[in-house]
């Protein structure tokens, strides 16, 4: 039995980590992108759906409301009419 318990509390700490790696990488891309795009003015609507879907899975990981106050104030900006 003292087998299974390790191995099971060893895979529980992999996933917590592996959940904690995703969001800090998407936490750093979201705040990438709020430097990017607060610098340029605007962004296009497809950027606007990539960060917010990026937003989404970064809140389900438990993120913070630091974010959610830049997200915010990003996707206040003017959306960038794309031409084609």
């Amino acid at each position: 039995m003292g087998f299974i318990t390790t191995r099971v509390k060893k895979n529980r700490k992999k996933e917590k980590a592996i959940e904690e790696g995703v969001q800090a990488l998407l936490r750093n891309e979201l705040v990438r992108r709020y430097r990017e795009y607060e610098t340029k003015g605007e962004l296009s609507i497809l950027d606007k759906e990539n960060i917010e879907a990026m937003f989404i899975q970064y809140e389900n990981l438990g993120g913070n409301g630091t974010v959610k106050h830049l997200m915010e104030e990003l996707l206040s900006l003017p959306t960038k009419v794309i031409k084609g």
